[in-house]
């Protein structure tokens, strides 16, 4: 059972900081000779990975490049520490890339937790690498034999509304094929650009977004231009706005969870997500379903089953806390 939760989560954790380690890796190459620009940059970055609980940078030999970096500051007693014989550093390390590790104790905090480990690169040159701690019980975990279950159950009719939704939906679109860089850009506009609300229609392949720069107004954009370097200079950036009532560390998971919500089932499924950061609500549409709008805290705290059938949600939790203490 643990090593089946262990999987699970390493799949959620995965899909969650793969395009967010992707771009600290862009940033930390460049910045990898100057210690003090790399530390600062990565304690600028901690808030892009959710459930983070240690970020730090490494060199080739095993010694700790970097302070350590947490959500509390930066404690630069660590560095140069030796870390070679910690159990992440005893695998095959990537030359490129990123991989996770094999679950293991802590020993600062004598928790059951995983490392992501980044390798730097410099013009073929190993450089380093980039290391980010997550505690296991931090971690939500997707249950496939259940979405199974739930699959089969609502394959003819939608529990709750009863419509019928046994046509399916279309070929996935370019939201979808692109959702992983998607919940990156977004979360990153919002955390770090000035944007309070935004609004993902998968159907259309678009987007539309409000800042704070421009309230009185919002503008749509297409998938193509969420993805292009080019959007950021229309939204430059600016600190988070002290209006904003959601903590900035939810914002990618709201937007994780959208993506498990559109790819759970063929037919109930999600068509629209919005996230206001100053009201501080969800809002929702089913491919099967009127309109739902709650707050953040109340959207995370329920799992899959809630959505796609509410009358079984209690016995089947798709999305769920594990506490491994």
């Amino acid at each position: 059972m643990f090593k089946e939760t262990v999987s699970s989560k390493k799949k959620f954790l995965s899909s969650l900081i793969k395009a967010p380690m992707a771009q600290i890796e862009q940033q930390s190459t460049l910045l990898w000779p100057d210690n003090q620009a790399l530390t600062e940059y990565l304690s600028e970055s901690l808030c892009r990975l959710p459930h983070c609980q240690l970020l730090y940078a490494i060199n080739p030999d095993g010694s700790q490049y970097s302070g350590n970096v947490t959500r509390y500051g930066v404690d630069e007693s660590w560095r140069n520490q030796d870390l070679s014989n910690r159990p992440y550093m005893k695998t095959n390390l990537p030359y490129r890339g990123m991989i996770l590790s094999a679950a293991y104790l802590s020993q600062r905090s004598m928790q059951p937790c995983m490392t992501v480990i980044q390798a730097i690169n410099q013009q073929g040159r190993l450089a380093g690498f980039i290391a980010a701690d997550f505690h296991l019980k931090d971690l939500p975990i997707m249950n496939t034999s259940t979405l199974q279950r739930m699959h089969i159950q609502n394959s003819q009719h939608h529990p709750v509304s009863g419509v019928d939704t046994k046509f399916g939906r279309a070929a996935s679109s370019a939201s979808d094929i692109n959702i992983d860089y998607l919940i990156y850009a977004l979360s990153t506009m919002m955390q770090e650009h000035g944007i309070f609300h935004s609004k993902i229609h998968f159907n259309s392949d678009s987007c539309h977004l409000w800042s704070v720069q421009d309230a009185y107004q919002y503008h749509l954009h297409s998938i193509d231009q969420i993805m292009s370097s080019d959007l950021l200079s229309e939204y430059p950036p600016c600190e988070y706005h002290p209006r904003n009532c959601v903590a900035i560390e939810k914002i990618p998971l709201v937007f994780a969870q959208f993506k498990a919500m559109r790819q759970a089932d063929d037919r109930i499924y999600l068509r629209s997500g919005s996230l206001n950061l100053v009201n501080g609500f969800v809002g929702l549409s089913f491919s099967c379903d009127g309109s739902h709008y709650l707050t953040v805290d109340e959207f995370l705290n329920h799992d899959l089953g809630y959505w796609l059938n509410q009358a079984q949600a209690e016995e089947y939790q798709t999305l769920e806390q594990t506490n491994l203490n």
